[in-house]
């Protein structure tokens, strides 16, 4: 079953740089132990090792060593490291930056239009695949030891590297949970967390709505006021994500990976799947082999 932390959202207080520009942070960990959390400045994470589920907004997939993320500002993310990870450790280099350590102006030069536009894109998050994406990623990993201007260019470098990887891709739906911290936005947050906790079995409404502390009929209504979706589509697309990661990463059943993915029946799995995807399990599954 995938699960998040049952607390609320957190948000992140990223520490202070030291009079840098941004902060370059090397995580090695028996696992992945961030929460599902929110912070103000994108963040860049290359994985070295460990494996395990990775959300990304609405976003659900495996993640491995070489995994290349840009996550926008205060879209919420969370990586999950596989229950049993004994043979690897979880390592991961993490850069964090406002859109403000480069200013306007600079980003306002046409050399820098493909950074600027990489930045709205992140507001989705992107994945980067291929050699130059874990060239880039690799790259990452040098800052730390870099000084003064020569650390600024090679950041530079890295984001302008970024803007030509082939094969980069967009994570989450536009503009989810990308909200104010009003209560409506708080509530939402709330019930998504109780999503993910409950993906692998059953999502009650009345559960939900209890931690949104709304009626289930006022929740639901604000649930598509604020997302433009129907709250049982969402929890839909969110397990059929999940069934896909298992689907292309696993040897897993189909039925073992119906149930892990909280669908009662192989039925209503299939028939979900394919409103989905637009094909059956068993065919997706055959794209990745």
């Amino acid at each position: 079953m995938t699960r998040i932390p049952t607390r609320p959202v957190a948000y992140e207080l990223v520490p202070p740089s030291g009079g840098a520009s941004f902060v370059v942070r090397d995580f090695i960990h028996p696992r992945f132990t961030s929460p599902y959390h929110v912070h103000p400045e994108l963040e860049l994470t290359f994985i070295l090792e460990g494996v395990g589920t990775r959300f990304v907004g609405d976003h659900v997939a495996r993640f491995g060593p070489g995994d290349l993320i840009l996550v926008g500002p205060n879209l919420p993310h969370y990586w999950r490291s596989d229950g049993l990870q004994m043979k690897t450790r979880a390592h991961s280099v993490v850069v964090q930056f406002g859109a403000g350590c480069l200013t306007e102006g600079f980003l306002a030069l046409p050399e820098m239009q493909p950074v600027r536009r990489l930045f709205e894109r992140a507001r989705r998050g992107i994945q980067f695949q291929g050699r130059l994406a874990r060239v880039t990623g690799e790259r990452l990993g040098r800052l730390s030891e870099m000084t003064g201007a020569m650390r600024v260019a090679e950041f530079v470098g890295i984001l302008a590297a970024l803007t030509s990887v082939r094969g980069s891709r967009l994570l989450s739906r536009e503009g989810f949970l990308d909200l104010p911290e009003t209560v409506g936005a708080v509530r939402i947050r709330r019930a998504c967390q109780y999503v993910f906790e409950h993906l692998g079995g059953k999502v009650r409404l009345a559960a939900i709505a209890r931690e949104a502390a709304l009626s289930p009929e006022a929740f639901c209504r604000l649930f598509r006021r604020v997302t433009g979706r129907r709250f049982f589509d969402f929890v839909n697309e969110l397990r059929v994500s999940h069934a896909c990661a298992l689907l292309k990463d696993t040897d897993q059943a189909i039925g073992d990976i119906a149930a892990a993915s909280g669908f009662g029946t192989l039925a209503n799995f299939n028939r979900r799947f394919k409103a989905c995807k637009q094909c059956a399990p068993r065919d997706f599954r055959r794209l990745f082999r």
